[in-house]
């Protein structure tokens, strides 16, 4: 058996395949710019699924509170431009990309905000329109998103690299090629190497299906719950036996009836609603006929068993919890019941401030390779002055903690520095302007007045 394989082996070409040369194809399959997906739920085929994706996340309160939540947290960081080094040309180039982000015609927070939702559909994709700048340089006019659900076919060579996709444009229903050079392109190709991804909107189609599902069910049990209908009681009978003796008239009937009719007719709560009943209760026949505890006239609210209006409401909550728990979004729904700490809160916040970093980090990855590269390419510049992105981390600071460790490490024999850049740090957490910067000139001659060195304090 050995040997066979052996064979196998030897006369195989993978052993005489050059290390440059890609030899392996992609899993997922693509067929004249479609792909092929093992998909076996109806609504989740083709651009089909961008519709449900959508509809989710129109009509499902957690995952749209949880999917802004997300966005707008993604979107708060400030993006800075590290030079490539101290050179003075370094710092200008860093300058130039500043100058050009925030040259745009969409601010750049809604451009970050936007490639995010990757993270959600599977992809996304914004085309970047060039411009010629003041400076004569060439920059970036915009970046525009390419909705998922336009995406007609996909430019995929066998191992599985984007050279473009076809837009199906909804205005004039015509395909637009767009290279993958000329757009910002963030895939989640963590479980599988679709050029589609597979984004977490995909993980909760099931559960809102049955959470629409127990909400349909609940709302069906409220309806048609009986409990608090109003039930009347009243002697119709005896009346229209006095009608057919000719003993009271149809109109004196109805007059009778009327205030119960009414009531039962209006029986919504308000201040004005009342009603009056004859006390007169039926007597038995007989010689001695006696009183009973039966009004003739008499009014109730009907009464119910136990339902399962308690059972789906708790169902609807574990698929709340479920959906947030896929989203990471879990904390936002802390504090709606008895149970929950501070410290779980924190422990929640904590590793969602992890999640929202590693997508800003992705992001910072495809920015740098499809922002910056493509400027400095379009422009020629040196490759040794490109910048890079840097990014300010999510963090849920506790000032207190922060102030009480720099007051234990001044206690402890290091004090801060006037000029700390921790101090404006501090103050900017307290949103309190920065400080002025403190010359070390005016510090000595605080502490030494006398210029000739002299302590008596006499110049």
């Amino acid at each position: 058996m050995f040997e066979k394989f052996k064979k196998v082996f030897s006369t195989s070409d993978s052993k005489t395949a050059p290390n440059t040369k890609t030899k392996g194809h992609s899993g997922t399959p693509v067929m004249n710019g479609y792909i092929q997906e093992n998909e076996l739920n109806q609504s989740l085929l083709g651009k089909t699924k961008y519709v449900t994706y959508g509809n989710i996340l129109a009509n499902t309160a957690i995952v749209a509170a949880g999917t802004r939540y997300f966005l707008n947290l993604v979107a708060k960081p400030t993006w800075s431009v590290q030079p490539a080094d101290d050179s003075s040309a370094a710092n200008d180039s860093a300058q130039l990309i500043t100058d050009m982000m925030g040259d745009m015609d969409t601010p750049w927070y809604r451009v970050i905000r936007r490639a995010a939702m990757y993270r959600f559909y599977g992809f996304s994709l914004q085309e970047w329109t060039a411009k010629r700048s003041d400076s004569g340089h060439i920059s970036i006019l915009d970046i525009c998103p390419r909705p998922q659900a336009t995406i007609e076919r996909w430019d995929v060579d066998l191992s599985g690299r984007v050279a473009g996709v076809v837009q199906r444009s909804p205005s004039t229903f015509e395909e637009i090629y767009l290279p993958i050079s000329k757009l910002i392109y963030v895939v989640d190709d963590t479980l599988n190497d679709s050029p589609e991804g597979l984004g977490l909107f995909r993980h909760i189609v099931e559960p809102v299906a049955r959470l629409q599902r127990y909400e349909q069910l609940e709302g069906f049990g409220f309806e048609s719950d009986l409990r608090g209908i109003p039930v009347g009681r009243g002697p119709f009978a005896e009346l229209q036996a006095l009608v057919d003796s000719g003993e009271l008239s149809p109109a004196d009937k109805a007059a009778a009836e009327q205030p119960l009719v009414d009531f039962m007719t209006n029986h919504i709560k308000n201040p004005k609603l009342g009603l009056l009943l004859d006390s007169l209760t039926y007597e038995s026949e007989g010689d001695n006929p006696t009183p009973s505890q039966v009004k003739q006239w008499d009014l109730q609210l009907l009464s119910s068993n136990t339902t399962s209006q308690e059972p789906i409401a708790r169902a609807i909550e574990r698929l709340n919890q479920e959906i947030a728990r896929v989203l990471g979004v879990e904390g936002l729904l802390l504090g709606g019941t008895s149970n929950g700490s501070q410290a779980l809160s924190t422990d929640k916040s904590n590793n969602f401030a992890l999640i929202i970093d590693s997508t800003l980090k992705e992001l910072k990855e495809s920015f740098e390779k499809e922002f910056i590269d493509v400027i400095w390419k379009l422009n020629g510049f040196d490759k040794k002055l490109k910048p890079s992105f840097k990014i300010d981390q999510i963090q849920f600071q506790d000032i207190t903690k922060i102030t009480e460790a720099l007051r234990d490490l001044a206690l402890a024999g290091a004090p801060m520095d006037p000029n700390d850049p921790a101090i404006n740090e501090v103050r900017d957490l307290l949103g309190l302007s920065k400080s002025i910067p403190f010359d070390e000139t005016d510090l000595a001659l605080t502490n030494n007045p006398d210029p000739h060195g002299n302590n008596d304090g006499v110049l």
